[in-house]
């Protein structure tokens, strides 16, 4: 009885950890913006979420700064326009259910290989007209922290940076 009671508490403590994890997420819609700025940050990151889950390259290029510089699959860094030729194969690939593409290192697993996904947990530094948002992005068990940097932009945001943090 005493084996039974100690195996059963030692998978509740394996689990806990995971459950709390799993369940800890705050998905951007949850945030609350302290200020202006913050609501404008917010409101690019969750379009930025849309474009990205509905493979919509029209409505993720005006959200990029033109002189900005993006991660894109294992790591490499683009501009915009690069960005822009290359995401429709890409995007296509994946659709596909090519796993060619997907890389066998799992320190190159982000989010560019899912085609959908959920940005959680956000927090924002803003410095003058430059600002910077961590989010935690989520698919299944994948968990990898996303960097992205932005500028102020007349009225708006624009992203300027993206990265992909080690999974």
């Amino acid at each position: 009885m005493k084996m039974f009671r100690s195996r059963r508490f030692s998978y509740f403590c394996m689990a806990l950890p995971l459950w709390l994890m799993s369940c800890c997420d705050a998905p951007l819609e949850q945030y609350t913006p302290r200020n202006s700025d913050e609501k404008q940050i917010l409101a690019v990151l969750v379009q930025y979420q849309d474009a990205k889950n509905r493979l919509d390259l029209g409505s993720l290029l005006p959200l990029l700064d033109e002189k900005g510089e993006f991660t894109f699959q294992c790591g490499m860094m683009v501009s915009k326009a690069r960005l822009e030729a290359m995401l429709p194969a890409f995007w296509a690939e994946l659709k596909s259910g090519n796993t060619a593409v997907i890389p066998l290192v799992h320190e190159c697993i982000n989010g560019d290989y899912y085609t959908t996904g959920r940005l959680n947990n956000l927090g924002i530094a803003i410095h003058d007209d430059q600002a910077r948002a961590t989010v935690l992005f989520t698919k299944g068990v994948c968990r990898v922290m996303f960097y992205v940097t932005m500028r102020r932009a007349g009225a708006g945001w624009l992203i300027t940076r993206t990265e992909w943090g080690q999974s």
